[in-house]
């Protein structure tokens, strides 16, 4: 059966992405490669239990190019916090969010100005350099947001509401590891197994097609 998760991601990357805090329903695995994969668009991510935060600040912050500024909306230092994320090209997480601040249009946007060789971006009443290392992640714990159309079409909405089934997943995987860690450490294991051998047998196949394109004569 075709799997979402498979096709964009491996078992490997979501043990690492659980044993970061992700959590382990299948809904939140989804989030997390749509989080990976959104390209220039901005996530906004509806979290409402806060479930996924701690795992975003980790897996935005193994970002060896762009460090982390996190920030929440009601900070006082908010406005000079996106200015420094944007002139130094770090990676701007916005927390307890409403929606998207109109200061941030133009970032969302990319509404770039060219100044000789540079690039610039207006934020707020200021003209700054844009640094292309820059981006931007948006976080609310508004279960229901109310996104205008024109904000909509600039991010990326990734829901992590706890549905029944996401609950039920959630539940079984703590009730497994408090009740049973021997039993949720054999299962990591036998999933690094199983990665590693899909990892041999990709090699193989590769090899053996390499094999046969370099054959010559009449294999038959």
């Amino acid at each position: 059966a075709f799997s979402y998760t498979s096709l964009l991601s491996s078992e490997s990357q979501l043990l690492v992405w659980k044993s970061e805090g992700l959590p382990a329903d299948s809904l939140s695995q989804e989030n997390a490669i749509v989080i990976a994969n959104t390209g220039d668009r901005v996530p906004f991510v509806i979290d409402p239990a806060n479930a996924a935060t701690g795992w975003l600040k980790t897996f935005m912050a193994k970002d060896a190019v762009r460090p982390l500024e996190a920030v929440a909306a009601f900070d006082p230092r908010f406005v000079n916090q996106v200015e420094l994320a944007v002139r130094f090209g770090k990676t701007l997480l916005l927390l307890d969010m409403d929606g998207l601040d109109p200061m941030l249009y133009p970032l969302a946007r990319r509404d770039l100005q060219k100044d000789g060789s540079r690039l610039c971006v207006t934020v707020g009443d200021k003209v700054m350099d844009w640094n292309e290392n820059f981006r931007m992640c948006i976080v609310t714990r508004n279960p229901n947001p109310d996104l205008p159309p024109d904000a909509s079409a600039l991010v990326a909405e990734i829901n992590f509401s706890v549905t029944r089934s996401g609950l039920e997943g959630q539940l079984l995987g703590v009730t497994i590891q408090h009740e049973q860690p021997e039993l949720e450490a054999q299962k990591q294991e036998m999933l690094k197994k199983e990665e590693a051998f899909k990892v041999q047998l990709a090699e193989l196949e590769s090899n053996l097609l390499s094999a046969l394109a370099d054959a010559e004569g009449n294999l038959l």
